[in-house]
């Protein structure tokens, strides 16, 4: 089994826009970082998390350089200016870190995310051999820590799942292969380009609910050109990204309580 060697760097994904529904809620804040979540920006919760774990080394910040450096005091070396896209974020990540096997990305707007989290998920990560690792939450999990929570979820024999939003990357294979990853990111939402990419059988199995977790990383990897595992996580925050009002509304009453 791999065996953890040192710290692991991570980018924080902290750039765009507040979504249209919560703004449409009344939210005032227009940049998603620094949407009010118990009288702090929501980037601060998960700088918390990722400041105090053992776990981790370098960060690198990548959103509204200016507003980040004046309210969280950044050094120069520990932000970077937004571009118009994920990706492009992602990949401004990937080659500040090019040197390094793995690279934690995380995403600003997951604030109930705590050090003990990210500590077991990093532990589990280290137990698996991979290029991409991919965590996964089964969805009992949510329903028994957010009873009523909404979130996309996909069935597969193992049972029904709902991503994460933490990975791992090596930095190698993800700028080696730049181009199946744009058009994965890209695509992901269009029925007709994803049949090109994945192939009919696989949509179909897919579709049919017949695809199991093996099939599913076997032929991720094979389209990224780039080893990718699942890993199971019971914790649940990973994937309660704030993407909604419902979702702002539930995580300032959890946070609130605290």
């Amino acid at each position: 089994m791999p065996v953890m060697v040192g710290k692991i760097p991570v980018v924080i994904l902290a750039g765009g826009n507040t979504p249209d529904n919560i703004i449409e809620s009344g939210e005032s804040e227009k940049e998603r970082a620094f949407i009010d979540v118990c009288g702090r920006p929501m980037l601060g919760w998960v700088l918390d998390a990722v400041r105090t774990s053992g776990s981790i080394g370098e960060i690198l910040v990548i959103g509204n350089s200016k507003r980040m450096k004046d309210v969280f005091g950044f050094a120069d070396n520990e932000i970077a200016e937004q571009k118009s896209s994920m990706l492009e974020n992602l990949m401004i990540g990937m080659n500040a870190f090019r040197d390094q096997k793995r690279v934690l990305v995380v995403t600003c707007d997951i604030p109930l995310i705590t050090t003990g989290i990210l500590d077991d998920l990093i532990g589990q990560i280290y137990q698996i051999e991979a290029d991409i690792h991919y965590p996964i939450v089964d969805v009992a999990y949510f329903d028994e820590r957010f009873p009523g929570s909404h979130r996309t979820t996909q069935k597969l024999k193992e049972g029904t799942f709902t991503g994460g939003n933490i990975f791992q990357l090596s930095p190698g294979p993800v700028i080696a292969n730049r181009e199946r990853v744009e058009a994965v990111i890209r695509d992901r939402k269009s029925p007709a380009k994803l049949v090109k990419l994945f192939g009919m059988g696989f949509i179909l199995k897919f579709a049919l609910r017949q695809l199991d977790l093996k099939g599913l990383e076997s032929k991720a990897s094979q389209i990224l050109g780039a080893k990718m595992r699942a890993v199971l996580t019971k914790h649940p925050q990973v994937g309660l990204d704030v993407d909604k009002s419902d979702d702002l509304k539930l995580v300032r009453e959890v946070l609130g309580r605290a």
